[in-house]
């Protein structure tokens, strides 16, 4: 945290409204509390959770200052003589600087608060420091009595949060206790495939290997690593274990790139053709469905891990993953953001797809964007990567529903440079916000 800017607005005892997504408070929290300070969570029935959840995390963040003090209004979030009471019977034991950063929590909760406190300290001959966090602008903003708000940006290192954190502020765990992966894995061979993709005709090549050859055993189903089609034509599931380790595929028609990757890694056998055998012996693929799975696309995510990897420290990244997968209460499968990473306390989230399939596209992009909302607030961005060549054209539908300026489309033709598009993306972030 840059003390300079923000120390002369902090203070010994900071209220927090507690709201449907808490962190803002956690921000308000790092920026704003003195030393040894105390924050004040002001919940209702309804954040109660999140309040617990600020007050553990805090707790196990900010060693040098006080336990986080809980306090409840219960169901009275609209009730202006129940707010200003519960505040109030807090308040008139407090003698140090008072502070209410009123970002969360309801309308009426923020008015009743901001008179709560301002009675009080106007009775006790003190000052208080009132604020509040602008998301659009990523400014944290000082009230100042009679005059205009004093604005004071928030850039990345004055404040930053692990994706673990950010899950946890929302009560989100990884599925099975998996923890996001951070190196890539087979990145050899994941930067060939991307170097096919970059050509078009190339790429079609490696998707007929792939569908005719690698899924469908090219028309023998007992040489296929999917069971046969299922109704309707969609392919079906993924051969037992078992079955797929007795499996080898002929590469003759595979662009020499990946059949160099292959043969770097180990996987092919005598004939030059694909050994599950062989990929078995990898410790990754203990399990060959998941490396069915990688070629089916999650190639893609762990090339881009790699690209964002490299510049970690260039662009000032915070922390970064992939794989999040998050069980969902009331759905089958929960939620899963491909790679994400953090930029000072900002998400920023990638949605990843070798289809081209237009609908699918807007679906992925669609569901991304929601879920970067829901954890990271409108200050959020997200991205989709897919093979649909009609970037423009997608952006500008999807753009009709989505905020612009938080959507961001990339495609094949940003494989070469996703590296330095990734800087530009964080770059013209700053930008729309002045920073």
């Amino acid at each position: 945290m840059s003390a300079s800017k923000f120390s002369p607005y902090q203070v010994d005892h900071l209220f927090l409204l507690i709201g449907e997504n808490p962190l803002p408070n956690y921000v308000a929290a790092r920026l704003l509390l003195k030393q040894g300070g105390t924050p004040y969570l002001v919940y209702t029935t309804g954040t109660e959770r999140s309040a617990n959840r600020l007050a553990k995390i805090l707790k196990n963040e900010l060693a040098d200052f006080q336990l986080a003090q809980l306090v409840s209004i219960e169901k009275y979030e609209s009730d202006a003589y129940q707010i200003q009471a519960r505040i109030q019977q807090v308040l008139k034991n407090l003698n140090d600087q008072v502070g209410l950063n009123y970002t969360g929590g309801t309308k009426a909760m923020a008015v009743h608060s901001y008179r709560a406190v301002f009675r009080e300290i106007k009775e006790k001959g003190q000052q208080a420091v009132f604020s509040y966090l602008d998301p659009r602008r990523l400014e944290i903003c000082i009230d100042n009595e009679g005059g205009e708000s004093l604005r004071i940006p928030i850039y990345s290192k004055d404040v930053t949060i692990s994706l673990s954190t950010l899950f946890e502020l929302h009560g989100l765990k990884w599925k099975d206790n998996k923890q996001p992966a951070k190196d890539p894995l087979l990145l050899n061979l994941a930067t060939r495939l991307a170097e096919v993709h970059k050509d078009a005709t190339k790429g079609r090549a490696w998707f007929h290997w792939f569908y005719s050859i690698f899924c469908e055993g090219d028309g023998d189903s007992s040489q296929a690593a999917r069971k046969p089609k299922k109704t309707g034509g969609k392919l079906g599931n993924w051969k037992s274990k078992t079955d797929l380790r007795g499996l080898s595929f002929p590469t003759t028609c595979l662009p020499k790139e990946i059949l160099g990757g292959f043969q770097q890694e180990g996987f092919l056998n005598q004939d030059d053709d694909l050994s599950l055998e062989l990929v078995h012996k990898h410790p990754s693929f203990q399990d060959l469905q998941h490396f069915c799975k990688w070629l089916d696309g999650i190639w893609l995510e762990h090339y881009l891990l790699g690209d964002i990897q490299s510049i970690v420290n260039q662009a000032g990244i915070s922390d970064y993953g992939l794989n999040f997968e998050v069980p969902l209460e009331g759905t089958q499968e929960g939620f899963e953001f491909d790679v994400a990473f953090t930029y000072g306390y900002q998400l920023f989230a990638i949605s990843c797809t070798t289809t081209s399939d237009r609908s699918l596209c807007k679906s992925k992009l669609f569901e991304a964007y929601l879920r970067s909302q829901q954890l990271g607030g409108s200050e959020a961005r997200v991205a989709l990567f897919c093979f649909n060549d009609d970037l423009g054209g997608l952006a500008s539908e999807m753009g009709n529903l989505l905020s612009q300026k938080q959507i961001r489309l990339f495609g094949r033709k940003h494989l070469a440079n996703f590296a330095d598009e990734v800087i530009g993306w964080i770059r013209e972030s700053d930008a729309e916000v002045g920073r």
